[in-house]
Order: C-alpha cells, then structure tokens, then sequence
C-alpha cells in the first residue's frame, strides 16, 4: 500500500497574503480593463464648427489651409471638411455655405 502523504501549506502572515491576494486581483483587473478596450476614453463634448460661405473661386484647398492649425496636414483637412459636410471637391459651388470643424 502506497501512500502519498500531501504537503500541508500554513499561511505564516496573514497580511502579506491578503496584501498578495489584493495585488494579483488589481494585475487580473487592469490587464482585462487593457484586453477589453475599458481604459480608452471618449470626449463628450460635441463639436464645434465655423460655417463658410463659399465664394467664385473657392476651393477647399484655400479654405482648409485658412482653417487649419499648423501642424495638421492640407490633405486631412480637406478630408474632414468633405467627409463632415458629406460633399466632394467638385461639389462646391458659390452661395453654399459648409461647416468647417474648429479643431483642424
């Protein structure tokens, strides 16, 4: 007959335990906050705009690099122009008015 005797642990400190077991619990919870996408937040504040008549000649080349801040790119200016009105390039005409975002 064998038998195995089993090793008995003892927890000798009962605080370095419960000081162990609390910082496995906050690893376990900021590594699921990272998995999950729990630690990126949103802005809740609703975007301001600057409305632009349009004039003869106008492009929105020339109004985006008026608009823009200096380090944002030409190209990712007009985008946003474009994509916040839901036009082209080759949609404006004089007399429309669009609305540019205030953070370009």
């Amino acid at each position: 007959m064998n038998t195995r005797t089993r090793k008995k642990y003892r927890i000798t400190s009962k605080f370095r335990f419960i000081t162990s077991i609390v910082i496995m619990l906050m690893l376990a919870a900021a590594a699921f906050n990272v998995i999950t996408g729990l630690h990126i937040s949103t802005a809740l504040t609703k975007p301001q705009y600057t409305d632009v008549q349009i004039a003869y000649g106008d492009t929105l080349w020339d109004i985006a690099c008026q608009y823009k801040s200096d380090d944002t790119d030409v190209r990712k200016a007009v985008y946003d122009i474009c994509k916040v009105n839901g036009i082209e390039a080759s949609d404006l005409e004089p007399g429309m008015t669009i609305k540019v975002p205030e953070n370009l």
